[in-house]
Parts: structure tokens; C-alpha cells; sequence
């Protein structure tokens, strides 16, 4: 019985962590819905750089073929699960490392980004997503 009240309790406290963090930023049309979710929600870094738009995602414990990256029109989906081998009849005095199935939602920027050929590496638990940036072309309009 004590170990299903320490998980419900630490169930919750995920749920409450996601919730205020989540919905701090309300910017993610799916912050709300990710935030009651499920899933664990990996730490990422999403950031421009003159030629790249780069997502930066911390997987540690993880092997490449237990990750999936799919797109659509709007996002980028990371999703897997993690998991540790566990022995029974622990008694956990810290429990911080989440497990489980994963998603994270990426929103594309309003940057024009060359989608069809990203440059995927997965090095040491970082999984590092890159788009290059689509050049601006302009082009001259003749005055009549």
C-alpha cells in the first residue's frame, strides 16, 4: 500500500509540475493539452543561428532506435519511451529521472526553413534536430 500512495503522490506532483510550467507559456497552442497529458515532456533547446534552426533535445539513457521524429505542417514530434531496469522491493529516496512514454511538440517558426532535408545527430543522450534556413530570394518588379 505505501509504494501505491508514494506513486500516486509522485504521479500528481508530474501533473502539477507540467500544468504550471506548461501553461506559463501559453504562446503553444498545446501547452495546455501537454500539460495534462500522459507522456513526460524531455527538455529541449530550440534556437536560430544565421544558416540553421536548431532543436536540441536531452534523451540520456536512450538508444536511437527507441526515438521517433515525425512533422507536420506546424510541428516537429519527438516521442519514445524510456525505460531503466528496476528491481523490486525498492525503496527510492530520490526518484527525479522520469520514464515512461515521451512527447514533445515543436512549433516551426514563421521562418521560411528547408523542412525536407533536416540534419538529425544523436551523440551522448542529445538529440540535435537542424533545418536550414531558405534563403530569401526577391526578385525585381519592373516599374510600368
Amino acid at each position: 500500500m505505501h509504494t501505491r500512495i508514494f506513486n500516486n503522490l509522485v504521479g500528481l506532483q508530474r501533473q502539477m509540475l507540467k500544468l504550471i510550467g506548461e501553461v506559463n507559456s501559453l504562446s503553444n497552442p498545446m501547452a495546455l493539452e501537454d500539460a495534462i497529458d500522459e507522456a513526460w515532456h524531455p527538455r529541449c533547446d530550440v534556437f536560430e543561428t544565421e544558416k540553421e534552426w536548431v532543436v536540441v533535445v536531452e534523451l540520456a539513457g536512450m538508444e536511437k532506435d527507441e526515438i521517433s521524429i515525425s512533422m507536420s505542417d506546424e510541428y516537429l514530434r519527438i516521442s519514445g519511451e524510456r525505460s531503466f531496469p528496476s528491481k523490486k522491493n525498492l525503496s527510492y529516496y530520490n526518484m527525479e529521472i522520469e520514464t515512461g512514454k515521451f512527447v514533445r511538440r515543436i512549433y516551426f517558426p514563421e521562418t521560411a526553413l528547408d523542412r525536407d532535408n533536416p540534419k538529425v545527430t544523436y551523440i551522448n543522450g542529445i538529440l540535435r534536430i537542424a533545418f536550414d534556413l531558405a534563403p530569401i530570394v526577391e526578385r525585381v518588379i519592373p516599374v510600368q
